[in-house]
């Protein structure tokens, strides 16, 4: 019963949008459902909104604004309608719709898949000054601001682009999120490493500073009252102690500046330092290299060529498992789900 409750709410909204466009057919249909799905819902208001569709499309066919009956004020109020008229354009609509609609992040900002994070900047700035409920009062403008930022979130951060960029798989990003700050909150006794997605908190990174600067200034106050009161218990435990915790910090900068420091001598991916591209002679595995010298320092068949060729094909399959790992996961609930990285991982094993 709860879950025909729910999908007659739904219709419910479904219908409230189709009024709010001035499709009678669409809301009366939608209305029906809602009544059949589940009977002690009241639809008399929106019975009475279907009706005025009539007489108000015939006195303005070709007006902007649509008018409501008085009984569905109070109601329509909180779909971007008051005092009888509806506070938003077809525009609005419109924009929200396509937003909904779309599943690929790239398109949902409408930027291509080789734009920098700098674009990707600008088509989010841009994009969610037109979507911000605040801004825009159509119906579904929430989730469409929420679906935006999302996109926004994936996109700006270089792990999970080159994640989303190899599997697509929208749902793990947003899975994975949820997991980890359930992990952050777990791990500490306050929330304030939460790093869930927060569309509200990204819109103010961007266009209200200050608020994003004094929620800075909390942390910071209640980091520097933790440090207190730790060196506080610190501070019982003798001037010997304190002495060499002050040293600590000078001897580990002297190791490491001491310590021997190199790159790896491949990736997996190109990049600016990793620009040459290389096949693995067993398997036709690519990685990629710093300098055209490669094959002189290293010529095919030598122990060392051999021992890099080797850990690349290791990373290699341990890349393909992760990933193999998630499609199993949607696997799960989609049998037909594909599954090229499992398929490669068992070619590895053949």
């Amino acid at each position: 019963m709860d879950s025909n409750k729910d999908e007659a709410l739904r219709c419910i909204n479904i219908a409230k949008e189709a009024i709010a466009a001035g499709n009678k057919q669409r809301a009366v249909k939608f209305i029906g459902i809602a009544r059949r799905l589940n009977q002690s819902l009241s639809v008399d208001d929106l019975l009475a909104a279907c009706e005025d569709l009539d007489s108000s499309s015939s006195a303005s066919p070709s007006s902007n604004v649509k008018k409501v009956s008085t009984k569905d004020k109070g109601a329509a109020s909180s779909d971007g309608i008051s005092n009888g008229e509806r506070n938003y354009t077809d525009g609005h609509v419109v924009l929200v719709r396509q937003i909904k609609t779309k599943k690929d992040y790239y398109s949902i900002l409408g930027v291509e898949k080789s734009c920098s994070v700098e674009e990707i900047r600008k088509a989010y700035r841009k994009l969610s000054l037109k979507v911000h409920p605040d801004k825009n009062k159509a119906p579904g403008s929430e989730e469409a601001f929420k679906k935006v930022s999302k996109a926004f979130k994936c996109l700006s951060e270089d792990e999970s682009r080159r994640q989303y960029d190899q599997t697509g798989l929208v749902d793990e990003f947003e899975h994975n999120q949820h997991y980890q700050a359930r992990r952050r909150r777990r791990r500490t006794e306050n929330d304030y490493f939460d790093d869930e997605i927060d569309p509200d908190e990204i819109f103010r990174v961007f266009f209200g500073q200050r608020d994003a600067f004094r929620n800075a200034h909390v942390y910071r106050t209640r980091a520097h009252t933790a440090a207190a009161h730790q060196r506080e218990d610190l501070g019982n435990t003798g001037p010997s102690l304190m002495i060499l915790l002050q040293l600590l910090p000078f001897l580990i900068i002297v190791l490491l500046a001491y310590l021997p420091f190199s790159e790896p001598d491949y990736s997996l991916q190109k990049n600016y330092s990793y620009q040459f591209k290389k096949m693995t002679e067993k398997h036709g595995v690519e990685f990629f290299v710093k300098s055209s010298e490669f094959d002189k320092t290293y010529p095919a068949g030598t122990p060392g060529r051999h021992a890099i060729e080797n850990n690349v094909i290791k990373d290699y399959k341990h890349m393909l498992g992760r990933y193999c790992h998630m499609e199993m996961q949607r696997r799960h609930w989609n049998r037909h789900f594909p599954t090229p990285h499992c398929d490669r991982l068992q070619s590895f094993a053949a």
